[in-house]
């Protein structure tokens, strides 16, 4: 079986998309499956070479967040794609479904589009910007789709056959970490320094829990748009020997700070499935996350973790940041993340379920 995975933005830049793409890409391949990732170039990545996957950048490069060279890579793919011999073609949210359609259409062969989260139901995006999402997402026919969260099979939608397959983390990685934890009482935040992550209602509620807690820290990681605003407004809250930007750091090194911290928060105003969740649950850590996409099913408030109602509001974020580190269970907390995620999610796991679903559409 010969595959192409479409994706429209690749390594450096690090989003779950990538990530999933990657892990379960390089797996299939090393089954025997023949995989050419097609995407823009967007810098130098280092990732290893596997055995039967080959990655084609297409086009100069270009900055992630640019959304004119997004538009060309999806007639470029198109063509590339076209030109040569696949079995199936396998698209990654959003843009490059349209893609995927078009060689369904003129080569006439499946196309399986994967879903990584939604923001159809919020005003984050302008409203053209949210049009078109709900379109390529819900309005268009696909051979199959695949979503990583639960709460996208409950939308409106004329693609019938929709797979749920979450994403996965490597337990063993961060298993064969020892490392102590930090003195002073420290949450650790993970992704994009984008709006959608709503690291300036986090900030904001960092002063008000510094008044009952004066050594709460707050680790930042990850690099993005909003980063100079949010660094601007941690100084003007007099928050910076409370709040650190580490920018984008190594996997080893990320293992090491989540295991060193305390809770694990993210107070999205919309998420798909996280992997940032699933990488804190297998760091063993109790979590503060919104209640959206797949978090809302997999997050029990009190059993390994809280969940966030209202991510505008500040109070809300503060009161539960409060009342787990209060929480005497906090670490049984931490342990029921950890062993939900070593007894029901894994790479290995989510690649057999996708080359199920790639028989299923080349029959």
């Amino acid at each position: 079986m010969k595959v192409a995975v479409i994706i429209d933005t690749w390594f450096p830049f690090v989003g779950g998309g990538q990530i999933n793409a990657w892990e379960i890409s390089k797996r299939l391949a090393k089954k025997g499956v023949e995989i050419d990732i097609v995407t823009r170039s967007c810098g130098r990545d280092k990732l290893k070479r596997v055995k039967n996957l080959n990655v084609y950048k297409l086009g100069s490069k270009s900055n992630p967040n640019d959304s004119l060279s997004k538009v060309f890579f999806v007639f470029r793919s198109f063509l590339f794609v076209y030109k040569r011999k696949y079995d199936l073609v396998h698209a990654h949210a959003f843009l490059p479904g349209i893609t995927a359609r078009l060689l369904m259409v003129f080569k006439g062969i499946p196309a399986i589009f994967t879903v990584h989260g939604t923001s159809i139901n919020t005003k984050l995006n302008n409203v053209l910007s949210r049009q078109l999402e709900k379109f390529i997402l819900t309005q268009i026919l696909y051979s199959s789709q695949i979503t990583v969260s639960q709460d996208f099979v409950a939308l409106q939608n004329i693609n019938k056959r929709k797979f749920y397959i979450p994403n996965g983390v490597e337990v063993k990685v961060f298993d064969r970490k020892r490392v102590q934890k930090y003195k002073n009482p420290t949450l650790i935040f993970v992704g994009r320094l984008h709006p959608q992550k709503n690291i300036s209602s986090l900030i904001t509620a960092i002063t008000r829990v510094k008044e009952k807690i004066p050594n709460i820290r707050l680790l930042i990681i990850g690099d993005g748009e909003q980063k100079w605003g949010l660094q601007r407004q941690v100084k003007s809250l007099k928050l910076n020997e409370n709040i650190r930007f580490l920018g984008t750091i190594t996997k080893t090194d990320l293992v090491n700070l989540y295991k060193a911290s305390h809770i694990f928060i993210l107070p999205s105003i919309y998420e798909g499935q996280p992997l940032t969740l699933l990488e804190a649950w297998a760091a063993k850590l109790p979590v503060i996350i919104t209640k959206t996409g797949d978090c809302q099913y997999l997050v029990k408030d009190g059993k390994n973790g809280y969940s966030i109602h209202n991510s505008q509001d500040v109070r809300e974020i503060s009161d539960l940041i409060e009342k787990t580190l209060k929480n005497k269970n906090r670490d049984k907390m931490g342990e029921n993340g950890y062993n939900f995620v070593r007894e029901n999610v894994s790479w290995e796991r989510s690649a057999r379920e996708t080359v199920k679903v790639y028989e299923q559409v080349k029959i």
